[in-house]
């Protein structure tokens, strides 16, 4: 399998048979490309689920959660369940160009990189929504908090759009303890304490649908996990001998 494609979804029955006709009608133009798209349903109320199946595209599957695990909940179940050698994740609404999945792909599989990361602050994005002033004020707030204390240069922890490596996502998932929206900081923390190769990417915005983020709420939640994060490393919860072997750089002989 080469690629796999995972979009959590929660409450979309409005939206979700539009995004999956979206991406399945690009991705099946993919030349000589074997894929599998996974919606995996967190828990919904009405009729995401459905709406989907009812489609019966070739290649596409749902996971149904029987309870509301939170978008990391949600996108660990799909990253589980997925098989390709480049394994992307992307929001419900479908929000960036489409072309941006071919091109994860070519960095992930043949330039062997091992994370690609969506940033919208990057020269050539485009980012048309317009925020209000409380989330703006928010998100700067939040932005600065994890550039200062978790993630470095790493601008733009949030965006939607993350691709692996297979073996990387096999190793990486499992350890992630955050199931909510924090869980994307604390996903390229582990990455950069484990000294994976991380590629940013300009993204640009197509469509979106309304956000089911609290801005306020949320966002101190978000804050006070993730300060939590340096701690759970010290005390060895991101351990993985598996992501050391991929991450080795070792130049030096033992015998030295």
């Amino acid at each position: 399998m080469d690629l796999s494609l995972v979009i959590p979804i929660y409450n979309g029955a409005s939206y979700a048979a539009e995004s999956a006709h979206l991406v399945h009608s690009y991705i099946q133009t993919l030349p000589s490309l074997s894929y599998e798209i996974i919606f995996v349903d967190d828990g919904s109320s009405d009729n995401t689920s459905a709406a989907i199946e009812r489609l019966n595209l070739p290649h596409v599957q749902v996971i149904t959660l029987p309870t509301n695990q939170g978008k990391f909940g949600a996108i660990k179940a799909g990253m589980s369940a997925a098989r390709g050698k480049c394994r992307i994740f992307t929001d419900a609404d479908i929000p960036y160009e489409l072309e941006a999945i071919p091109y994860i792909y070519n960095v992930v599989a043949n330039r062997q990189v091992h994370v690609v990361v969506g940033d919208r602050n990057l020269l050539g994005s485009e980012y048309g929504e317009k925020l209000s002033f409380t989330r703006s004020i928010v998100t700067h707030i939040f932005t600065f908090f994890v550039r200062s204390l978790v993630t470095a240069g790493l601008f733009d922890t949030q965006c939607g759009l993350k691709g692996f490596r297979g073996d990387v996502a096999d190793a990486l998932f499992p350890m992630l303890r955050e199931r909510g929206f924090a869980g994307d900081v604390e996903l390229l923390y582990v990455c950069l304490k484990h000294n994976l190769e991380i590629k940013r990417m300009p993204v640009r915005l197509r469509r979106s649908a309304p956000s089911t983020v609290r801005v306020v709420r949320d966002g101190l939640r978000m804050i006070r996990r993730i300060s939590r994060l340096r701690s759970s490393w010290k005390r060895g919860f991101y351990g993985s001998e598996s992501m050391s072997r991929i991450a080795d750089q070792t130049y030096w002989s033992e015998s030295a």
